[in-house]
């Protein structure tokens, strides 16, 4: 439901309570990447190397055991009781782990532990933990949420690239298990609520209709519309007329809606170069 998955070095969150499914999530993301020949590193500051193995042998990820063997999987158990502040010493682990690795994949599972114990002046640090994650790789995070929704700790939410949510209502119905995409940059993302479930051996898997997964695929209908307008801008000899005409090449390759575009077009003519 995100138009091309995270992109590439950034820091994304997921939030959700417990039973959710954070930790499935996690686990599932980097062994879905390490299938696909990229590294990961998977950081719990929960469980144990061994209790991680045992949980993906429950849930039927039997590759695990085949990544740590030949190194393409990391596991780093922290105890985030003994972590100290300003963390630096934990993106140094990180650094030291990939050693200098592209493209790598990580997982944080909880991060509430980085944030749990700092006071307000302190959080102000997380931009930096951001950064240097966004640096290293593309990394997943998960937030421990209580049963009202809201977040354990004061993380900022804004600091990341895209936000999830999952919640798990515990009413035993279609929707008992629901997940929304708050945000994501640079990138379409599906507005809707979606049920998902647990399966042992697939993981987290997301039921969306074909309509659902439409409103975030470019729809090409309507290209001839946008060539006709930005082909009568390009014989224009207003010095705007190149910038708006990259406009509309954007707004035509991001088009979803079914609708005619027309009246936007318009808009946006009229308002670029105050004519039409």
């Amino acid at each position: 439901m995100i138009d091309g998955g995270f992109r590439k070095n950034t820091v994304n969150v997921l939030c959700g309570g417990p039973g959710a499914g954070k930790s499935t999530f996690a686990i599932q993301y980097i062994l879905h990447n390490l299938n696909r020949n990229h590294t990961g590193l998977l950081i719990s500051f929960e469980m144990s190397e061994k209790q991680i193995i045992q949980d993906c042998l429950s849930l039927g990820f039997f590759e695990i055991e085949e990544h740590i063997e030949n190194g393409s999987l990391t596991i780093l158990h922290f105890f985030g009781e003994d972590l100290v502040f300003p963390p630096l010493d934990f993106i140094q682990d990180i650094r030291e782990v990939i050693k200098g690795g592209e493209d790598v994949l990580i997982s944080i599972d909880p991060f509430t532990y980085l944030t749990l114990f700092m006071d307000e002046t302190e959080r102000k640090f997380l931009s930096m933990i951001f950064q240097e994650l966004r640096e290293i790789g593309t990394t997943v995070v998960t937030l421990e949420e209580n049963k009202n929704g809201s977040p354990v700790t004061l993380l900022p939410l804004y600091l990341a690239d895209s936000v999830i949510c999952l919640e798990d209502i515990g009413m035993g119905e279609l929707y008992n298990r629901t997940l929304k995409i708050v945000k994501t940059r640079g990138a379409r993302h599906g507005e809707g609520l979606y049920p998902y479930s647990i399966e042992n051996g697939v993981g987290i898997v997301v039921e969306a209709t074909m309509g659902q997964k439409s409103r975030i695929m470019a729809k090409r209908d309507f290209d001839d519309v946008f060539d006709e307008e930005i082909g009568k801008i390009a014989r224009s000899e207003d010095p705007l007329a190149p910038k708006v005409s990259r406009k509309l090449e954007v707004l035509k390759d991001n088009w979803v809606r079914d609708s005619d575009p027309r009246d936007l077009i318009d808009l946006v003519i009229r308002t670029e170069l105050g004519s039409r």
